[in-house]
């Protein structure tokens, strides 16, 4: 029997204790005035949750810059340090979504290892379903034309932005995507979507209605932005800072959204139970 210790998260880390306890699994919690069940204790001392586990979760939101939680049950304030660190040991694993530099640094110090869920591949592809369907959410909400017939750009063919742009034909849109992956090329050709080289895009960006970008370099510049129509809309699913110059497309009056963690904030739920199916695998692993 694993025993999981969780010090904070939000809707997602709720479904994976629920569909995990169900497993067998067991949790000490990080939250005041709550209810113990069985499977499931409840505590208001950091150090008690995170004594007598097998591993211990943070949030998939990860911290902020400054080390501190993003997301916790009871919106307390918790960071991340040395001193932290130093009450788990080399022998009781460290979940989050993403270690920032800072935090890698102390985990490493005091020999911690580590899993970041976000950059397990096989998380990837299953979070590019509801960060799709989120970004098309976006994208109806924030037009006021249909998405069929529209002419819809996707920047990169990864796992996120294959599945966006099959997504957007579906639902009738000329769906148009650029990359440099000749193999990502392909599968998009396979499925009907409109492909593009990086050198023949003035073509086709003056007629663009809504462009997405999953490529996390600066890639949507002034020079691309300059070539939109004023009723555009950029919808940027890249990682923190994303790959828009966001300065330039305020100055040219085109709405630009940078949308992180859309699994998260659209379908929890959906994000949650993915959670619960990868972690068991990541545990076994270590």
């Amino acid at each position: 029997m694993i025993r999981i210790g969780v010090i904070g998260g939000d809707k997602r880390e709720e479904v994976l204790i629920d569909n995990l306890a169900q497993q067998g699994f067991t949790f000490k919690v990080l939250k005041k005035n709550a209810l113990d069940t069985k499977a499931v204790k409840y505590f208001n001392d950091l150090k008690e949750v995170i004594s007598d586990v097998d591993a211990v979760l943070a949030p998939m939101s990860s911290t902020d810059h400054e080390g501190y939680l993003k997301s916790t049950f009871d919106n307390r304030s918790i960071k991340l340090d040395r001193n932290f660190f130093s009450l788990l040991g080399p022998q009781k694993p460290f979940i989050i979504g993403i270690a920032r530099p800072s935090i890698k640094k102390e985990l490493e110090f005091a020999g911690v290892n580590y899993i970041e869920l976000a950059r397990q591949a096989d998380l990837a592809i299953l979070n590019a379903i509801p960060t799709a369907e989120g970004a098309i959410k976006i994208a109806i909400e924030e037009t006021d034309y249909t998405l069929y017939n529209s002419r819809t750009l996707v920047f990169g063919l990864g796992k996120v932005g294959l599945t966006l742009a099959w997504r957007l034909r579906m639902l009738g849109a000329e769906s148009y995507a650029v990359t440099r992956d000749r193999k990502a090329a392909a599968r998009g050709k396979d499925l009907g979507i409109k492909m593009f080289a990086y050198e023949e895009l003035n073509g086709i960006i003056s007629d663009t209605n809504i462009l997405f970008n999953t490529v996390p370099v600066r890639i949507i510049s002034k020079e691309i932005i300059s070539l939109l129509k004023k009723d555009s809309v950029i919808i940027d699913l890249a990682s923190a800072p994303g790959g828009t110059d966001f300065t330039e497309a305020e100055k040219a009056g085109i709405k630009a959204i940078l949308a992180l963690g859309l699994p998260g904030k659209i379908a929890p739920v959906t994000a949650g139970k993915i959670l619960a199916d990868i972690l068991p695998g990541l545990l076994s692993d270590l």
